[in-house]
């Protein structure tokens, strides 16, 4: 029989084998972790330059949508403002059609009346008889509506 200490050394070698493998392969996986964690890092690198990039992208747009907007509120109130001016000038201009038209009916009264008046035979008034002149227009006008009218006509030119 083999003595007692030849057993232990060749369960010892074998024991021995068995870590050297098991140490080469532990060996050759920290070499890949090694590897994998360089490449993990280069992408954290990147990643981090991206997100910086896209904070950058960010604030710039928030400038340039700021830029946007109060220019688009600037042209938004010009907008409101030549609305209102417009309105107020049909306003007038409405004002202006309904004296015209009432001078129009007005002037065709006159005419038709003229009219009528031309068809008449003529013989002479006497001086009893005779209608009394229509009043010369005032030079200065006190009639509100004509003064706006004449307001309204300044201010267009």
């Amino acid at each position: 029989m083999m003595p007692f200490g030849f057993l232990a050394d060749i369960v010892l070698i074998v024991l021995l084998v068995a870590t050297l493998i098991y140490v080469l392969k532990l060996s050759r996986r920290l070499a890949e972790l090694r590897q994998d964690r360089q490449s993990f890092e280069g992408l954290i690198t990147t990643f981090a330059k991206a997100t910086a990039d896209a904070q950058r992208s960010v604030a710039e747009l928030r400038q340039g949508a700021e830029g946007i907007g109060r220019d688009l509120s600037g042209r938004i109130e010009r907008g409101q403002s030549v609305v209102g001016e417009l309105q107020h000038s049909a306003d007038d201009l409405k004002m202006l059609i309904n004296r015209a038209e009432t001078a129009a009916g007005k002037l065709e009264a006159a005419i038709g009346a003229s009219r009528q008046m031309a068809t008449q035979p003529t013989r002479p008034a006497e001086p009893s008889q005779r209608q009394p002149e229509p009043p010369a227009p005032e030079q200065n006008p006190q009639d509100p509506q004509t003064r706006a009218l004449l307001s309204a006509l300044g201010r267009i030119r």
